[in-house]
């Protein structure tokens, strides 16, 4: 609605969090002021007016549980994008930012995600990140379980490691190409 970024562009998430926070924040001042309101001009909240208020908490639920989940996401800082958009110019492939993969368990944000030649490298600044390291590759091998293709998948949390290892990438042929587009819709569909 607010959002100007696509999924998988840099500036998504905090673009996402405000569209969020906005919307959760006129819904709480429409209930405010059908209550307020009805206070002022009746004494009571005993009216039929309170449906009204009433009906517009799931809405605000909705936008406010979304904004909740994902406030915790931080976005790769701006020096370590343009680091990445400088080095990888020349690079084939997909490089996705602000990925964040949903399931039923819960949510896993990758900073950046490198999608090439049957290659998956993905960018994780989570203090924890050690212990869920092998979490971090399962959700996305069950992110493209459905397809058919076999990706090798490589989660980092040293930045410098990522940047080399993605600029290591050779050329994708026509037919991988497809592939490769085919596997980042299918990661996309599950993000938020």
């Amino acid at each position: 609605m607010f959002n100007k970024y696509k999924k998988g562009e840099y500036g998504y998430m905090d673009s996402y969090k405000k569209s969020k926070l906005i919307i959760t924040l006129i819904f709480a001042a429409m209930i405010s002021f059908i209550i307020i309101t009805m206070l002022f001009m009746f004494g009571t909240t005993q009216r039929v007016m309170v449906i009204f208020a009433i009906l517009l908490v799931l809405p605000f639920s909705k936008f406010l549980i979304g904004y909740l989940m994902c406030m915790r996401f931080n976005p790769i800082d701006k020096k370590k994008y343009e680091r990445i958009s400088s080095e990888t110019k020349d690079c084939p492939g997909n490089l996705l930012y602000d990925v964040v993969i949903t399931r039923t368990e819960g949510m896993k944000f990758y900073q950046s995600m490198y999608i090439c030649n049957s290659r998956i490298y993905a960018y994780v600044e989570d203090k924890k990140f050690a212990e869920n390291k092998r979490s971090y590759e399962s959700w996305i091998k069950e992110c493209i379980s459905g397809t058919k293709f076999s990706y090798s998948i490589k989660i980092f949390d040293d930045f410098d490691e990522y940047i080399k290892k993605v600029n290591s990438v050779s050329s994708a042929n026509d037919k991988d190409v497809k592939i490769d587009k085919h596997i980042v819709e299918r990661i996309l569909v599950t993000c938020v």
